[in-house]
């Protein structure tokens, strides 16, 4: 017996009843066996045509009833978020509709891009933003955006009466917020707000504004940096060898780095997110140049300074009058502590020793003298 006849045999076994005896036993086993090969050649030409369709077609996803589905993509954006240069092409805020019940922006949107459009000269470069673009949680931002109020409110939150003209205050600003909203099947939607006047405007119509807006874009786009940020890619800046003291002049119009809080909405606390890493560096003024005696660069447990400096600039927080009016005086020996959080961000904090003590013009808590002093020694007391 050859080993297909036993292959036969065997698939005979398992798969042929036992049967009455007919008039010819033989011609009946010969034909279910030539119908179990035909099953046998269908089944695996059916096997084939689906790896051939598993090449050729998107993977297929499980779904709610365990049944295999294509997996939903986000389709691709049209046209570019390109950021207005300026606010000439704003529309006069008195020119568009306020109050009906069309929706300030199509719905839709898979893509936000947050600008600011300078007033003016604008910011310090050394602060300007770049666009900031959030591809998570889109429909929320929609959903804020079409229920802010359908017409300007006043300081308190209520809206100005019928047929009022536009108030707007003289607050000097450097910049505005202007928000591009891209689609998939339509071309990008420009959202303009102007925080003296509290309106949010398009081309055509505008509502009042709600702060709500600019909060969760913010807390949005600071979790998405969280999570596509590689913790092993985020650094803290090594010490400077020198440090010019002018800079630490309470009147000097110079402030430390901190591009942590341009994504932090949370006044009374300085550092939402997790630390990855520090570096602390302790400086002598020598004429004119503050000289590094001392530094240390921490990653392990860098976390742990975070409360320390939250607590410096908590809502109990008291400004402090180190280095201000009559003299203005320059620290003779001082510190820098740079942090990195999960975002990527750097935030720098000025700790001045001598001949007074403060932290970024704050009143220097004893928790966050003991922790400089665990870093770099025991600064001289005064």
């Amino acid at each position: 017996m050859t080993r297909d006849d036993e292959d036969i045999r065997g698939l005979l076994a398992g798969a042929v009843p036992p049967l009455a005896a007919p008039p010819d036993r033989v011609a009946e086993v010969g034909i279910r066996v030539r119908r179990h090969r035909r099953r046998m050649a269908g089944g695996a030409a059916a096997v084939a045509l689906t790896v051939g369709l598993g090449v050729g077609l998107p993977n297929l996803v499980a779904g709610p009833d365990g049944e295999r589905v294509a997996p939903v993509t986000t389709p691709s954006p049209q046209g570019d978020a390109a950021c207005p240069t300026s606010l000439d092409d704003r529309p006069e805020l008195a020119s568009v509709r306020y109050g009906d019940d069309e929706p300030l922006v199509p719905t839709g949107a898979v893509e936000v891009t947050s600008c600011q459009v300078p007033v003016g000269s604008g910011p310090d470069p050394a602060y300007r933003l770049g666009p900031r673009t959030l591809t998570t949680g889109v429909d929320e931002i929609v959903r804020l955006l079409n229920s802010q109020p359908p017409t300007q409110q006043d300081g308190q939150g209520r809206p100005l009466p019928d047929g009022q003209e536009l108030r707007c205050t003289l607050k000097a600003s450097t910049d505005e917020t202007v928000l591009v909203l891209r689609y998939p099947d339509r071309d990008p939607v420009t959202v303009w707000t102007d925080y003296n006047c509290r309106v949010t405007v398009t081309a055509t119509h505008g509502r009042g504004t709600d702060i709500q807006v600019a909060i969760t874009f913010l807390d949005r786009y600071r979790a998405q940096l969280a999570a596509t940020t590689d913790p092993a890619s985020v650094t803290s800046p090594a010490c400077p060898a020198t440090f010019p003291v002018e800079r630490m002049r309470k009147n000097s119009g110079h402030h430390p780095p901190n591009w942590i809080r341009f994504n932090n909405t949370d006044p009374y606390r300085s550092l939402p997110d997790p630390l990855v890493e520090f570096t602390a560096c302790r400086y002598v003024t020598r004429g004119e140049t503050g000289e590094l005696v001392g530094q240390q660069r921490r990653r392990a447990d860098a976390d742990e300074v975070r409360d320390p400096l939250n607590g410096a600039f908590g809502r109990s927080s008291k400004s402090s009058d180190c280095g201000d009016k009559p003299d203005y005086q320059e620290p003779t020996v001082f510190d820098t502590l740079t942090v990195a959080d999960v975002t990527g961000e750097t935030a720098e904090f000025w700790i001045r020793h001598e001949p007074c003590r403060s932290v970024n013009n704050q009143v220097l808590t004893p928790e966050l003298l003991d922790v400089m002093t665990d870093l770099l020694g025991q600064p001289p007391s005064r």
